[in-house]
């Protein structure tokens, strides 16, 4: 009898072990699969327009801001408070969804942006609009350079609302600088972080799509945004300004694929001269004042040639370093035109397209 009783117990100890060995195993695939489904804490609440924020719990460590220093050169003389005064200015980490439009919609878009600033968010969650009656859509904003929660917690809704396949679309003009790389690194598509060391992780229901780049369409909307303050083409000088990286070799990728826009616009538009420049605006001081004279010198030659200057961007917002742009060209005859990407309605179709695009 007593034998009996211990071999029940044994056996009983297995059949449990066996079982929780399964359940762990099926997690731990699950976790391979979405790795963000069991281990992620979001919050509850949001702000009244559906705004979530990551506050809670975010206390950078030393190791971070002596990465984002080594990084960044811009940041290298700057201490801790400095540094987090900076982040403070460039806005918070959070995330956006949208209500889900249909219950049959199965594909989710997380669109990334590095955030516009309150008003200029609320015009680009407006934007998006269109996109949610098509997919399951959450926006993602700020610059990653010390988490990646509101990412996390952006794909952790995304798949809470019924999405199988979530497209990422980078709201960024090319791949060639530290927050697009940031974002492939916290996406486990790159190794090395562009800013500092936070979560990464590798779900395999992702596609992260490429940014605009010279596409079809974004060439014709900086070529549309420049017939908007043209009257002679033939007579005119167009600049396209871009924000541009910090790195150098990235720098001369971005003006690589700016000067496709510049062929197409000069080719397009029958204008005289179409000339591409970034600025490298978070480039340390020196770069950029270096590039500011440079694009001076040039509207000043064009002005002495008998040349209108126009100058257009393929900045994504409007509302983002334009007031910057006019403060470092003050004086110069030329003509500005700061509209973004963003608010053209040709953007959201490339959005629409790259998702079906990738779907086939």
């Amino acid at each position: 009898m007593e034998t009996t009783k211990i071999n029940t117990i044994l056996w009983t100890l297995v059949i449990f072990i066996f079982n929780a060995k399964v359940v762990f195993s099926n997690e731990n695939h699950d976790s391979e699969k979405h790795p963000l489904t069991s281990t992620v804490s979001c919050p509850q609440e949001s702000d009244a327009e559906g705004r979530r924020y990551l506050t809670a719990g975010m206390m950078p460590s030393e190791v971070m801001f002596n990465e984002l220093r080594h990084n960044l050169p811009g940041l290298k003389n700057l201490n801790n408070k400095q540094i987090m005064g900076m982040m403070k200015l460039m806005g918070p980490n959070y995330y956006w969804t949208f209500d889900k439009k249909n219950p049959d919609q199965k594909t989710g878009a997380l669109i990334l942006a590095h955030g516009f600033g309150k008003e200029g968010d609320l015009e680009f969650h407006n934007s998006m609009t269109d996109i949610s009656s098509k997919h399951i859509t959450t926006l993602s904003l700020g610059m990653s350079m010390m988490t990646s929660k509101h990412i996390e917690c952006a794909l952790f809704e995304l798949r809470q609302s019924g999405a199988e396949k979530i497209y990422i679309v980078p709201i960024i003009t090319t791949s060639h600088n530290t927050l697009a790389q940031q974002w492939e690194y916290i996406l486990g598509l790159r190794n090395d972080h562009a800013y500092a060391k936070v979560k990464s992780f590798k779900p395999d229901d992702v596609v992260f799509l490429k940014p605009i780049n010279d596409h079809q369409i974004a060439k014709q909307i900086v070529l549309d945004y420049t017939k908007e303050i043209s009257v002679n083409p033939k007579n005119e000088v167009v600049v396209i300004i871009g924000h541009g990286p910090v790195r150098e070799i990235d720098n001369q990728h971005e003006l690589e694929i700016m000067e496709n826009l510049a062929v197409y616009i000069r080719e397009n538009g029958k204008f005289s001269v179409v000339k591409p420049f970034t600025l490298q605006d978070d480039a340390p001081k020196e770069i950029r004042d270096k590039n500011v004279n440079q694009i001076k010198q040039f509207m000043e030659n064009a002005t002495l040639d008998g040349k209108k200057v126009l100058m257009v961007s393929n900045l994504m917002s409007g509302k983002g370093i334009q007031k910057k742009i006019y403060k470092d060209f003050s004086g110069l005859d030329y003509e500005f035109n700061p509209k973004g990407f963003l608010t053209h309605p040709l953007f959201k179709e490339w959005i629409l397209q790259s998702i079906e695009s990738n779907e086939r």
